[in-house]
């Protein structure tokens, strides 16, 4: 099994100043004995069945763009590849309901003769606090020529974070850039990672459409 060397950064290390960062949390479940040939022909999939067929294929788009970096091999139809690669890309949320305090003027006798008046808080506003949870699988299959066993599942990563705001289109982009950190990789347990918005990998797919 092809396990990850933890002593090998793999994190886009916060650094100083005010350049906004996002947390990432990646995980990787491999079955492979060895890396994935750079030079064995991959074939990126979509999901025929999507709700948002655009989407998927800028996702695609974005993918393939990345692996290139990487030096990958792409193959234009799965019957020339020797590894499939698909993805599905999704959002939930999740509201928690809070209080915040409210300022407001209330009065006593504080134990005198006389009434005091002072500002205070005297009554909690309910609040919905709302989190989004951006989430991406990717899923790896490794192709054989028996028709009775065509495609093998050998590796699966996956990447979520959260945001105060909707926003999948802005979001998919970190969660590429961390799971292919770990591309055909076991991590052997979950790994939170840190991505700077200026991340030069990052500006990578944010041209793609």
């Amino acid at each position: 099994m092809n396990r990850l060397v933890l002593t090998v950064p793999l994190l886009a290390l916060l650094g100083t100043g005010c350049t906004p960062v996002h947390r990432v949390y990646v995980n990787g479940y491999s079955e492979l004995d060895e890396p994935v040939d750079k030079g064995a022909p991959i074939y990126v999939g979509t999901d025929p069945n999507s709700q948002n067929p655009i989407f998927e294929r800028q996702v695609k788009a974005k993918l393939q763009r990345l692996l290139e970096q990487q030096e990958y091999t792409l193959a234009n139809a799965p019957q020339d590849a020797a590894y499939e690669l698909d993805f599905q890309v999704g959002m939930r949320s999740e509201g928690t309901l809070d209080y915040v305090p409210a300022p407001g003027m209330y009065g006593g006798y504080h134990r005198r003769p006389w009434g005091g008046f002072a500002f205070g808080y005297d009554t909690y506003v309910p609040y919905l606090d709302r989190q989004y949870d951006q989430w991406l699988v990717l899923r790896l299959f490794r192709r054989h020529s028996d028709a009775a066993v065509r495609r093998q599942l050998v590796w699966v990563g996956d990447a979520m974070m959260s945001t105060e705001t909707a926003a999948l289109r802005e979001a998919v982009n970190y969660l590429l850039v961390a799971v292919l950190d770990v591309f055909g990789i076991d991590t052997a347990e979950q790994l939170s990672v840190t991505i700077r918005k200026d991340d030069p990998r990052l500006a990578e797919v944010a041209t793609s459409p």
